[in-house]
């Protein structure tokens, strides 16, 4: 299962059009609430919180659902073609500002957000786990997911590096206007891609024939998929991190480093190419290392090149990059991997329970990166009011000490604990090989037997009456 480089960089595509989305969720939601919509830190952070960990719930079905989606376009890529333009609609609505009273907003940003955040995962669930029937290669698999990766990084520089600059450029000033004018950008671009992504993909791996399972029983394998859990639980705590200092991000170079819009957007594209880097040498740090070992390593070398912020001084510019860069090409490996091990967890189902549910397992994965993202938001909200952040004002020395120890030394610990954690995954290479090899084999077993030339057809039906 072969794929060419036209599939792969389609697939990728798909990701640079999810990543508009999702890299204003991981970096800029809360300034924006804060900053722009006008409700407080702490009202934010709750509000993300409940919102990112409840709507995970829902990821589940909708992954279930597209596991029994059945038409002429596969189970998975439909959902790029029905649920573009309804995601790009709510994106645009989810920063826009509406004129009311500052409860009116809080409300407002409830209803928008949570609508954008399901529409979210019901394309983006089946887009991943689009990746798991695409090939059974491993190294395929990697190297999809490294163009995934890095091809998602487009987005993501697109809108971290330009969103600041953009407000002003089209709000004439007025930054509620800029805001909404910017996503109206963004959500534009987003559609066309997904549209090219669903056009030069292809699915090829499909449940056996027989298989009819129930909703209870495929949550019920999925919890006895241990491999599976581990994957979870890393899920859950990287992207409680992950948030957690993305969120900070922001603030400590608006706040501490005093950097205007113009160098944040500079930060945020060099740091999304240093993650295209690391996503495509992904493949080499696997040959070198193997998956397990590679994901382990990149978790403690992000942790290691996080930690320095807290010491990096105002006026180090060329530290900050440094370690930045750093810490995105490790990034960039780490964010590949996660991905084609969720895969081998779905290999492993299909080997061990002989039922084949791509979609539960890349929505219930998902649906831990939903959790961790509450998580971290609402303990970034809630830190971020605690150190007493006060918005467009210079900050005390109380509250930059927080947003520098939210920036390095907290997610950095949590990194190295998890890394720790990470070793009890059991999915090796070897096993993956012989799960692979034993998955081709009923595959073929279960494929229908074309007629040989000049075989009488009554013999065939005889044969097989279900087919006469």
């Amino acid at each position: 299962m072969k794929l060419s480089f036209l599939e792969k960089f389609g697939y990728g595509l798909g990701d640079t059009a999810s990543n508009f989305v999702w890299a204003l969720m991981m970096n800029f939601i809360i300034f924006y609430y804060t900053d722009i919509l006008g409700i407080t830190a702490a009202a934010a952070g709750t509000m993300l919180l409940f919102a990112r960990s409840t709507d995970g719930v829902v990821d589940f079905f909708i992954g279930a659902m597209a596991d029994r989606t059945k038409s002429k376009w596969g189970r998975f890529r439909p959902y790029l073609v029905w649920l573009c333009v309804p995601l790009a609609v709510v994106f645009v609505l989810a920063f826009t500002t509406p004129n009311i009273s500052p409860a009116g907003k809080l409300v407002w940003a409830w209803v928008t957000y949570n609508l954008l955040m399901l529409l979210y995962s019901a394309i983006n669930i089946p887009y991943g786990a689009l990746s798991g029937v695409m090939t059974d290669d491993p190294l395929e698999r990697t190297t999809l997911n490294s163009y995934r990766m890095a091809l998602a990084q487009f987005g993501g520089i697109i809108a971290n590096a330009s969103f600041m600059v953009l407000i002003v450029k089209f709000g004439a000033g007025s930054q509620q206007l800029g805001a909404q004018r910017t996503v109206m950008l963004f959500s534009a671009i987003a559609v066309v891609l997904f549209l090219i992504s669903f056009f030069t993909t292809k699915e090829r791996i499909h449940p056996p024939p027989a298989q009819k399972t129930k909703l209870t029983a495929d949550l019920k394998t999925l919890f006895l998929n241990r491999h599976w859990v581990v994957l979870f639980v890393t899920g859950v705590v990287n992207m409680t991190l992950a948030v957690a200092r993305g969120t900070g991000t922001v603030y400590f170079l608006k706040s501490y480093l005093h950097w205007d819009g113009g160098q944040i957007g500079i930060f945020f594209m060099m740091s999304g190419l240093a993650m295209i880097f690391g996503a495509m040498m992904t493949r080499l740090a696997v040959k070198a290392l193997g998956r397990k070992a590679a994901f382990i390593t990149s978790m403690a070398l992000i942790a290691l090149t996080t930690a320095p912020f807290f010491w990096v001084q105002p006026q180090q510019t060329a530290l900050v990059f440094l370690f930045q860069m750093l810490g995105m090409i490790f990034s960039g490996i780490n964010a590949t991997l996660f991905w084609a091990l969720v895969a081998d967890t779905a290999d492993f189902q299909e080997w061990k329970f002989k039922t084949r549910t791509t979609g539960v397992v890349f929505s219930a994965t998902t649906c831990a990166q939903k959790a961790g993202m509450g998580v971290g938001a609402g303990c970034a909200g809630f830190l971020i009011a605690n150190f007493g952040y006060v918005p467009n004002a210079e900050q005390t020395t109380k509250a930059l000490e927080g947003i520098r120890l939210l920036n390095s030394l907290i997610p950095a610990t949590g990194l190295l604990v998890l890394a720790a954690f990470f070793s009890i995954y059991g999915l090796n290479e070897r096993i993956c090989s012989t799960m692979r090899e034993e998955l081709t084999r009923r595959r073929e077993e279960t494929m229908p037997v074309p007629p040989q030339l000049g075989e009488p057809m009554a013999a065939i039906c005889a044969e097989s009456p279900e087919n006469a």
